[in-house]
């Protein structure tokens, strides 16, 4: 029987991340109100009809965006209203098939010890390659942490289960304040991410350091106990020998550098790289990860950037659903209003990348 504890460890993070969607969506609906319509007619009322900006155009393309809108069916004219959901659907769509298979694959190995064996001689390499390197820090600062400051491990689980809501939270301000181009480019940088960490951690199997033999000096200090997850980390359809890469790193840092590189708020990317580095620090000093999963983990992100448009190939497979259910696309996924700009616009004046409000 679980206790109430548990089962509100269980309700957080679905709970937050419907929440966190649900605000996305109303922040960034459409906005359609009478008296902007108003203001429209006045303003080309008052305007030259000859001028070569003349609202009368604008306004023909805005009723007849309008008349298309009615014709429209009921669930099309709500994604217009309320575009972010599709951002809701590709999120699921990319979350859930990844989890899927790291599900499938979880059970697929489950009790085979040859598999197991194999994934803890490769943990064993990195350990002594990074030994020979000088850099085998994992058990040391873990040790010298539970000695010293042992209630600092309920920050570090902290840090380290809010990495999927993190996440969420960066989509929706990222949506909200980047061009379209750039969201679309880091949306399809994080689909991608996932694909190929899973092409890795299924043809490189490694155990984490965690899971290694009592005479290496690891200890599991995240799983079970008072800093145990929820049952949504902890099942038996957890794939455990999945240290290579560290997606948890990877993607802390891909975040942290497009704050920095595109934010048009400077707290923001003053703030932005300290992320990562709590991030490095919790998944080595739990005994989560060895520092060069972290290391390929932070090349994911370079090699997902680089080839993010290898996922526009899914798109044939999306236009055919969406036809085949009757819906129609939002012809501005942006939340837009017609004729305003962006929250955040490129400003070439301010260096490349930057924005303004």
């Amino acid at each position: 029987m679980s206790s109430p504890t548990s089962g509100m460890k269980n309700a957080a993070e679905p709970g937050f991340i419907v929440a966190a969607f649900t605000v996305g969506a109303l922040i960034n609906r459409r906005r359609a109100r009478r008296g902007d319509e108003e203001k429209r007619l006045i303003s080309a009322e008052q305007s030259p009809p000859l001028e070569p900006s003349s609202p009368e155009l604008d306004d023909a393309e805005y009723l007849e965006q309008r008349c298309h809108t009615q014709d429209l069916n009921l669930f099309s004219r709500f994604l217009r209203a309320f575009p972010f959901l599709v951002e809701i659907w590709y999120w699921n769509l990319t979350y859930w098939i990844y989890q899927l298979m790291r599900a499938f694959s979880a059970r697929m190995i489950a009790g085979n010890k040859g598999v197991f064996m194999r994934a803890q001689y490769h943990a064993l390499s990195i350990l002594s390659f990074e030994q020979t390197l000088g850099i085998a820090i994992e058990q040391p600062l873990q040790a010298y942490i539970l000695k010293n400051h042992p209630n600092i491990m309920a920050l570090f689980a902290r840090i380290y289960y809010s990495h999927i809501c993190l996440g969420i939270v960066f989509l929706i301000y990222t949506y909200t304040y980047l061009t379209p181009s750039i969201f679309q480019r880091i949306r399809r940088t994080i689909a991608l991410n996932n694909y190929i960490a899973f092409v890795i951690l299924t043809t490189w199997r490694c155990m984490p350091p965690r899971l290694l033999p009592e005479e290496y000096g690891f200890i599991d200090v995240l799983h079970g106990g008072s800093h145990g997850g929820s049952a949504w980390t902890s099942n038996r359809f957890q794939l455990t020998i999945a240290a290579m890469p560290s997606l948890h790193f990877g993607t802390s840092l891909f975040l942290a550098v497009t704050l920095v590189r595109f934010s048009p708020h400077r707290p923001l990317r003053v703030l932005a790289p300290f992320w990562p580095m709590a991030m490095l620090l919790t998944i080595v000093s739990t005994a989560n990860h060895f520092l060069l999963d972290a290391a390929v983990g932070a090349c994911v992100p370079l090699v997902g950037w680089r080839y993010n448009r290898v996922m526009l190939r899914l798109k044939p497979i999306q236009d055919c659903v969406l036809r085949f259910l009757n819906i129609e696309y939002p012809d501005d996924p942006y939340g837009r209003e017609i004729g305003q700009p962006q929250k955040g616009t490129l400003t070439p004046s301010r260096g490349p990348g930057r924005f303004v409000d």
